[in-house]
């Protein structure tokens, strides 16, 4: 493994988690819809999230079906935001010199979406963040670990096997002490990327890289796309 790559896509999208974070709560601010402090640290309230793209169960089924894409790079208060950046770095760091950077996005895309829809399927009346996500590209790292240990040496083997693994289930049964976690969206990411790691791996057919590039280009036209509507 290449612990000295740089990680242009896992450091470029928590900056862009990071923008998006400030810079809806500099739009609530100079809306007169929420104090800037407010916006930019504490738990923002189900009007503010629900206006800057947040997922909203009761809006999904009248057809606001971009909320389940915007809301995976929407936050709920500043220390959500900054777990999941320190998750996203962390696993940049291990699996983005892996698979290459525009895998990485699609997984995390993939894992992101696959929580949002759990986590709606089940529910849940609002769910934001790039938990899914995260999951997603845990839940890869774990599987990857495992198919090809042998290659691994021991600091590797450790950190890709039982430290990954017992990461990935400590962070399975939190939700069940701490109700305010969606373990739901977790499980979601966690189930996606458990299958990319299994039937997809390091390597794949060309399409497969095409579809990659097309996912992230999609994904983040449909996030314009989204947050452009009334």
């Amino acid at each position: 493994m290449d612990w000295e790559r740089p990680l242009p896509a896992a450091w470029g999208l928590v900056l862009a988690l990071m923008i998006l974070h400030v810079g809806t709560a500099v739009y609530e601010w100079q809306s007169g819809m929420s104090g800037l402090w407010e916006g930019l640290v504490w738990e923002r309230n189900t009007r503010f999230r629900v206006s800057v793209g947040g997922q909203h169960a009761g809006l999904v089924e009248v057809g606001e079906v971009w909320r389940l894409w915007t809301s995976v790079l929407l936050h709920v208060d500043a220390l959500h935001l900054l777990f999941n950046s320190v998750a996203l770095i962390s696993l940049g760091r291990i699996l983005e010199p892996w698979v290459g950077s525009i895998r990485w996005l699609s997984w995390f895309i993939l894992g992101g979406l696959s929580g949002s829809v759990a986590s709606f399927l089940a529910g849940a009346v609002q769910s934001d963040g790039a938990s899914g996500g995260a999951f997603a590209l845990l839940g890869a790292a774990a599987v990857l670990g495992l198919r090809v240990r042998h290659r691994l040496d021991e600091r590797e083997a450790l950190l890709l096997g039982p430290v990954l693994w017992g990461m990935l289930v400590l962070n399975l049964v939190l939700p069940l002490f701490f109700p305010f976690i969606d373990g739901i969206a977790h499980l979601g990411g966690v189930v996606m990327g458990l299958f990319l790691g299994a039937f997809v791996g390091l390597d794949g057919p060309e399409s497969l890289r095409h579809f990659d590039t097309g996912l992230v280009v999609a994904f983040v036209l449909a996030c314009c796309v989204g947050w452009a509507l009334p």
